[in-house]
């Protein structure tokens, strides 16, 4: 399919009235200094930190706005999940407004939607905040990149490792409220230099019976004098874990974590024909509208992201040149129309290389993360000739020829729930 549509006003308005997540950018104050940080010296592209504290007044504002929205979707009887995240800097630091958010969001008449409170932290705070987190049943995604020495580059403001208090407030959470912590806590380990998928993956698991997510490092946004530097904290997932003890041991119990595994499961999803997102594309057959080119999120169709000094994004990934709108002291400012043109203005930049990409239907490249993206002749990341996925699709079958197991369980464990 070559044609693509460009997206509208109508269908911002859609996805607010749908939102699935709000995520508020609580401070970006933070109490440790970890060097590969989004927000660290490596990158660029991002408001100076300037330890500010999202204030509630501008919160209310973007929440009364989008409750006007909720109520035109309201239908007696039915409750739609939406999560409310909070991001930071380190979100605990500022306790006072996420309380303030969440009394403010179940003061609101009812209107159809049910609010789930998730939170990312270093855990440094955990033992003064676990009481209310618990409470209010937050999904508590933890920071922590293993052992002493994995955990080396998240340091306070003294140059300390904070592997000490992070372990014995995740024990101490762990012993107080054990059911919380089996159903709602989860880890995320970023990949570097000074640990491993395997040392990460094993610490955690040992310890906490988790599975944690392994992130290996941004490579989007990079400053240019810190390329080099960059490299060299570096470390590529795949290459972590064919140094594995018993690689293909790991590789069973990652799963779909494992990248090779991940490749062959967008294979089957989007190449096969065999997999169908809804009931009536199986009965009816598939519609074949036109979507928007490149895998770039149509604004607010996961999430909306606020910043700490208003900017309103759609992910917190994206650079914050790209915002959206802006919460002033008094008002909303998001204007959609102009924020669907300057979306459309973005995507379709990239639409020559689109229209003749082998893979425009599995595609997943955010153009906001192509670095040169000002450049109208730059290149997508992503791009893949005929020729190019004619080599991934044998290497994909034959990787499920040595792993014939993998398609049912892939089936049965994540594409049909």
């Amino acid at each position: 399919m070559d044609k693509f549509r460009r997206i509208s006003l109508m269908d911002i308005e859609y996805n607010l009235m749908n939102l699935n997540q709000l995520i508020f950018e609580v401070t970006d104050a933070c109490n440790l200094r970890c060097k590969y940080c989004g927000y660290a010296d490596l990158y660029e592209g991002y408001d100076q930190r300037e330890n500010l504290k999202f204030p509630f007044h501008k919160a209310k504002l973007i929440i009364d706005y989008l409750y006007e929205y909720w109520k035109k979707q309201y239908c007696a009887d039915v409750n739609k999940p939406i999560s409310i995240g909070f991001y930071g800097g380190e979100p605990l630091l500022n306790v006072p407004f996420i309380q303030q958010v969440i009394d403010y969001l179940e003061s609101l008449n009812p209107i159809g939607k049910k609010f789930h409170y998730n939170m990312t932290t270093n855990a440094m705070l955990l033992d003064k905040y676990m009481d209310f987190l618990v409470e209010k049943e937050f999904r508590l995604l933890i920071s922590l990149d293993g052992d002493e020495k994995g955990q080396s580059y998240r340091i306070d403001a003294k140059g300390q490792n904070s592997f000490n208090k992070v372990f014995t407030n995740i024990q101490l959470l762990r012993s107080k409220y054990p059911a919380y912590f089996d159903h709602l806590v989860m880890f995320n380990s970023v990949l570097h230099n000074r640990n491993g998928v395997e040392s990460a993956y094993r610490f955690i698991k040992d310890e906490f019976g988790k599975e944690p997510a392994i992130s290996p490092l941004n490579n989007s946004g990079i400053r240019k004098d810190k390329v080099k530097e960059f490299y060299q904290t570096y470390q590529n997932m795949s290459e972590s874990i064919k140094k594995a003890t018993n690689c293909e041991a790991l590789k069973k119990e990652l799963f779909i974590k494992e990248p090779e595994t991940s490749a062959l499961l967008n294979y089957i999803h989007y190449m096969t024909g065999n997999v169908f997102d809804n009931c009536n594309d199986l009965i009816l057959g598939r519609t074949g509208i036109p979507n928007p080119p490149s895998g770039t999120c149509p604004p607010f169709s996961k999430k909306m992201f606020i910043t700490v000094k208003g900017r309103i994004l759609q992910c917190e990934k994206i650079n914050h040149e790209f915002a959206l709108g802006q919460i002033t002291d008094k008002k909303v400012e998001l204007d959609l129309e102009q924020a669907a043109q300057q979306h459309n203005e973005y995507i379709f930049q990239y639409i020559n290389q689109c229209k003749t990409c082998a893979v425009k239907q599995m595609c997943m490249q955010c153009v906001y993360q192509i670095d040169d993206i000002h450049d109208k002749t730059s290149k997508c990341n992503s791009y893949c000739s005929t020729k190019q996925h004619e080599k991934h699709k044998e290497y994909c079958l034959d990787y499920l020829d040595k792993h014939p197991e993998l398609y049912n369980k892939i089936l049965k464990n994540v594409v049909v729930r």
